[in-house]
Parts: C-alpha cells; structure tokens; sequence
C-alpha cells in the first residue's frame, strides 16, 4: 500500500490485489475466465481503479498464472475500505493454492 500526490496536488492511494489461477484442463481453444472477469468487476465497482495489471506463468504439474493488479484510488475513505477482504467473502476466494511448486509468505497484520 502506497499513497503519493499527484500533480493536482490530490493523494494517490495504491493497493496490490494477487490472484492465482490454476491451469486449465487441455482445449483446442481459448475460454473466458469468468470468475475472474466478476472479481474484476467487484473491484471496479469498490471505487478502485485498475493502474497496472501484470501476469506471470507458475509451472510445475499443475502450472497456473498469477496475476498481479496494481489498484488505485484518489479517494481516502475507498482505500481504508478492507477490499481484499470484501472480494474474499463475496467471491468466496481461497487464501492458499493448490500447487506444492509455489510458496508464498503468509502476511502478517502490522
């Protein structure tokens, strides 16, 4: 999480939002991932601003991509708001992965 002015002289808040998605089954075509274009929408509809988005592949037997958003906000009251927890319980999202090939540090409440 960050904050920064920007040239108006308004803050800036920024916040990361991670999401792992498992490979899928072998097509010979391309598909949506709807659930995660409904968690893109929850966040856009927080308030929140897409800034970045960035994927990496994970392999291993299962593989999968991490995509990774940068979010941003001008609004104080939108970036306090616990998004990440609001996308959890209405998205009933999972806070490990499947894969024994990726290990993420567990964060810590500071």
């Amino acid at each position: 999480m960050s904050t920064r002015s920007t040239s108006s002289g308004k803050k800036l808040f920024r916040k990361t939002f991670t999401y792992y998605i498992p490979a899928p089954p072998h097509r010979k075509s391309g598909y949506r991932e709807r659930e995660f274009d409904k968690i893109m929408q929850g966040i856009l509809q927080t308030g929140f601003e897409i800034e970045s988005l960035q994927t990496q592949s994970a392999g291993g037997e299962s593989g999968g991509l991490f995509v990774v958003a940068i979010l941003k906000t001008n609004s104080k009251k939108i970036f306090d708001r616990d998004v990440n927890q609001d996308l959890q319980e209405e998205f009933k999202l999972s806070h490990t992965h499947s894969s024994p090939d990726i290990i993420l540090d567990e964060e810590e409440d500071v």
